[in-house]
């Protein structure tokens, strides 16, 4: 199963919110949209992202490229992501070893759907409807899977693969099992949601990946696979007091094993930045400011970024991601 973490692009989202803005949050109504399996949630507040003056590079090296690409397609409709869309979240489904993550989202914003239905047919784009709503079909990946954009109500735009994306539409219309029903998934998604513009919450498998690929030496240790198996879940959130900080935390099954985990990535990241000394001194400066903690079951991560340390990764493209 590969996916690539996009934790590093978040925290340069964050650090450009103003301290002012007040946390927005998914409605359940939304929430209910997801699928149950769903192993991730992300959520971004994108008004909140525009009053950056850093958006227009932020844009490019932080939102997935698949955001960028779709963003770019739905101009043609006549709808603009950068004036019409001010939440955005998205959900990532588990895959077989091997296989890339299923991936849907949900755009929460302003989607006249007759008017883009107009255009639509007057541009001869193809287009059909689900469980009564307009889905547009954007074209076919290297693996022959269709992607879709489809509107479920004048403020509700969904887009992915389209069997994922027609059974979001079936559950909205039916009411069937969602999310909602993933208690401990929806744990964590209480205990964030509205609380800062920018979160994400991981169940185990998901947990797993973040940390492999945030850390990729921390999977070279013996042993670390058989403890991994034990990582229970992971949350990152992020709060604008006094500058800018960003935490995590990790969940284990035991205090022992919480232990032992933050030995292992106080490790991989003190050789990480080591590695980063000579070729990008300013992010391995961000990494060295790390701190971790361990109380109990959890282990927590907390991270301040200075103003003028973001500016220079921003300008080295050290926070670009490659979806």
């Amino acid at each position: 199963m590969k996916k690539l973490s996009f934790a590093l692009g978040i925290l340069a989202v964050l650090f450009a919110f103003s301290s002012g803005a007040g946390a927005q949050a998914i409605p359940n109504q939304v929430l209910g949209l997801y699928p149950r399996e769903a192993g991730e949630i992300t959520f971004l507040d994108v008004r909140s992202l525009r009053n950056s003056p850093n958006y227009a590079q932020l844009k490019t090296q932080v939102l997935p490229e698949r955001f960028r690409q779709l963003a770019e397609w739905t101009k043609y409709i006549g709808v603009d992501f950068d004036t019409e869309v001010y939440q955005l979240s998205w959900a990532f489904l588990p895959a077989a070893e091997g296989e890339q993550v299923g991936m849907v989202g949900i755009a929460e914003g302003n989607f006249p759907a007759d008017e883009i239905q107009r255009l639509a047919k007057e541009r001869n784009l193809p287009y059909y409807r689900h469980a009564g709503s307009l889905v547009l079909n954007l074209g076919k990946n290297d693996q022959g899977r269709e992607f879709v954009f489809a509107f479920a109500d004048p403020s509700t735009a969904i887009f992915g693969f389209r069997d994922t994306a027609e059974g979001i539409l079936d559950r909205r219309a039916s009411a069937g099992a969602s999310l909602l029903d993933n208690r401990p998934l929806m744990d964590l998604i209480r205990a964030l949601n509205g609380k800062s513009p920018v979160w994400i919450a991981m169940d185990s498998q998901f947990t797993l990946l973040a940390v492999k690929q945030m850390l990729p030496e921390i999977s070279r240790v013996p042993g670390f696979e058989t403890l991994a198996s034990r990582l229970q879940s992971a949350t990152l959130q992020f709060q604008l007091s006094d500058g800018f900080r960003a935490a995590a935390a990790l969940r284990c099954q035991t205090a022992a094993d919480a232990l032992v985990v933050a030995k292992l990535m106080q490790a991989a990241v003190t050789y990480q930045a080591f590695r980063l000394n000579e070729s990008n001194l300013e992010l391995a400066r961000v990494l060295g400011d790390l701190r971790l903690n361990q109380p109990d079951d959890r282990v927590e991560l907390a991270l301040t970024i200075a103003s003028s340390d973001l500016s220079t990764l921003l300008q080295k493209n050290s926070l670009a991601l490659k979806f």
